[in-house]
């Protein structure tokens, strides 16, 4: 008997599995392995999906932590699998980092402004809630309702400082004076002092860069007599007629989503419970940032584009960064009544 051949004993070599072919989907890149930012990531992509729900576009949810390295490595990805469209990052300096690389090889709308400006990569949207864009429309309302002289209120944190300056450069674009920035006391105890400080720079309006919690503080100080107009920080989205009351008379702009309820575009949309007005505004964004990314991908965004959003009616500023219109409103007697904006 022959011993048997090398040939005829040797087992059948394994088969390397093809590669799978990339398929063609919506990458949504947000950091919900990050413990700062993982709760208003889930938001974002609950809003998202919400609004995919329904229709034919595959999305893909790529998950990172808060670090620009690893964005930029899931972004690269997200292309490797064939990503026809990317919808992140959501940080500020993931942004940035973004916008100073050359990775941007498809439609990407980005949830967020880089922290400097310069010229973008060709396929770089631009969509976020900036409360600093709040602070230029209500610098703008303010002066069509006939202001001239503005001070600015804040809190000395670098958001307050951020929003306050925004509104003073819109505002001096405008051609209106300045009557000066003040911030509030650290302490309560300090508050009564707050009447004459104010009192001590005479303008015809205020705007108070805070959030409810200060403005509540704030607002027994404020003279009846002189208009005061915030942002959307000062809502926290609450109906509570006696906890409102206390910002009685305060102007101030937010998303159709939290003040207009039986608006036609918020209707279209299920409602999710959140534990505050902030992840429930991030829930909204994502609906939004789900159809304008569609509208990307379908070429149907050109000069001239509106959409009639949940988070504002959505225009394009230049080419390439999406500009919100809030609505206005204000506390009257514990309730937020809508204003029609005033005429042009």
């Amino acid at each position: 008997m022959q011993p048997p051949t090398e040939a005829t004993d040797a087992k059948p070599a394994a088969r390397t599995p093809a590669p799978q072919p990339a398929a063609p989907h919506v990458a949504l890149l947000l950091p919900l392995k990050s413990a700062a930012f993982a709760r208003a990531a889930g938001a974002v992509r609950q809003g998202f999906m919400a609004a995919a729900d329904g229709s034919a576009v595959d999305v893909k949810v790529y998950a990172t932590d808060d670090q620009t390295d690893g964005i930029l490595s899931a972004y690269r990805d997200a292309l490797q699998q064939g990503a026809r469209m990317v919808v992140g990052p959501l940080t500020r300096n993931a942004v940035t980092a973004l916008a100073a690389s050359s990775l941007v090889g498809v439609p990407t709308l980005a949830l967020n402004q880089p922290e400097t400006e310069g010229a973008l990569p060709q396929n770089l949207y631009l969509f976020s809630l900036s409360v600093e864009a709040e602070a230029r429309q209500v610098a703008r309302s303010a002066f069509a309702d006939g202001r001239l002289r503005a001070l600015v209120v804040g809190t000395g944190t670098p958001l307050s400082r951020r929003t306050g300056q925004a509104f003073l450069d819109e505002w001096r674009s405008l051609r209106g004076e300045s009557a000066g920035q003040i911030d509030l006391p650290k302490s309560p105890d300090d508050y009564p002092a707050l009447h004459e400080a104010i009192a001590s720079h005479p303008s015809d309006m205020i705007f108070l860069a805070a959030d409810a919690g200060k403005a509540r503080l704030a607002r027994p100080y404020l003279s009846a007599a002189v208009a005061t107009y915030a942002t959307s920080q000062i809502y926290g989205g609450k109906t509570d007629q006696l906890e409102n009351i206390d910002l009685a008379g305060i102007r101030f702009v937010d998303m159709p989503w939290l003040l207009q309820p039986d608006h036609p575009a918020v209707t279209a949309y299920p409602r999710a419970d959140f534990p505050g007005a902030d992840l429930t505004r991030l829930y909204a964004f994502g609906i939004d940032a789900f159809r304008l990314a569609r509208l990307l991908a379908e070429g149907q965004v050109r000069p001239g584009f509106t959409l009639d959003g949940v988070t504002g009616r959505i225009s394009v500023k230049g080419s390439q960064a999406f500009e919100r219109e809030l609505t206005p409103a204000q506390f009257v007697q514990g309730e937020v009544v809508i204003l029609e904006p005033a005429a042009p």
